[in-house]
């Protein structure tokens, strides 16, 4: 089986003529962008979104889509700071869409000069489902990265849909569902985040921090009324949640529809086709805005 690393990308961060003390309570530094898109129906569209200029990007989701709308594709994009979704709308007339970037950089004192965060993406181009099939596949990171989002190219006619995506300590796994009639070749892709940032030291030698990275799970019901098709969860302290995982049945007509960060520190996961007593797992991948220079 084939795993491939698309490209290493990182951000290089200079000094800010700031007094150490006075950063102490920031050094790691967490934001999201967001954007809506209005999708014109028969047409695809695509809309990116861009991180501040000194960030590189962790995951990018889909928040809110209209109905009818088939998200085609959501990958990083070329540059360390990039995301891109590819969807489109079935009929006549408009829909919306909605998405979000989580982003983090870090902030130097004056007792350092510079410091790069690293990020990549690894794809997996060879996994191949049946009709009706599903299939299970995984994407590493490696050793010393950590796995931060996920993205998913699942054809033109979206039939391929997430069974399974769950975060470990150093990759993601994947189950994909084959909805269609024809067999599909999707793509699945993990962004990963070096876990260490050493920083040079005006004074010489050099500094490091940490990235606190924590996933969390839980499981999920839906009571007997069936306009609950939503639900959230938080990271809790001083995190930030950057990625939003799951478990389904793939033989459940229960659906996702998106799985996504929320505020600061939740997570969103909507559903489709949802029947009294379904139930899911749910994952969430939250950063530490704590970790500090050593």
């Amino acid at each position: 089986m084939r795993s491939t690393t698309l490209v290493r990308l990182s951000v290089l961060v200079a000094v800010l003529a700031v007094p150490a003390d006075a950063l102490a309570a920031g050094t790691v530094r967490t934001s999201s962008v967001t954007g809506r898109l209005d999708v014109p129906g028969g047409r695809p569209s695509t809309m990116s979104l861009h991180c501040p200029p000194d960030a590189v990007a962790l995951n990018g989701a889909i928040t809110r889509q209209g109905r009818g709308v088939i998200v085609r594709r959501s990958i990083p994009g070329r540059g360390s700071g990039d995301w891109a979704f590819r969807v489109a709308a079935g009929g006549s007339g408009s829909r919306s869409v909605s998405a979000v970037l989580r982003c983090v950089s870090v902030r130097l004192s004056d007792e350092f000069t510079q410091a790069r965060v690293n990020v990549k993406t690894q794809r997996r181009t060879d996994v191949v489902i049946a009709p009706g099939g599903a299939a299970t596949t995984e994407v590493a990171c490696g050793r010393r990265w950590t796995p931060t989002g996920y993205g998913l190219s699942g054809g033109r006619r979206g039939d391929v849909r997430l069974a399974e995506v769950v975060p470990g300590a150093h990759g993601w796994r994947f189950t994909l569902e084959n909805t269609g009639s024809s067999t599909v070749r999707p793509e699945v892709i993990g962004r990963c985040l070096r876990s260490k940032v050493i920083a040079t030291r005006a004074v010489g030698g050099t500094g490091e921090l940490r990235f606190g990275v924590t996933r969390r799970s839980f499981e999920r019901a839906f009571p007997s009324r069936p306009s609950r098709r939503t639900a959230t969860a938080g990271c809790g302290g001083n995190r930030f949640s950057v990625s939003a995982g799951l478990q389904l049945d793939p033989a459940d007509p229960f659906e996702l529809v998106t799985a996504a960060p929320l505020r600061a520190r939740a997570a969103r996961w909507t559903f489709r086709n949802v029947s009294a007593g379904d139930a899911f797992r749910g994952y969430m991948v939250c950063l530490s805005r704590a970790s500090r220079f050593r």
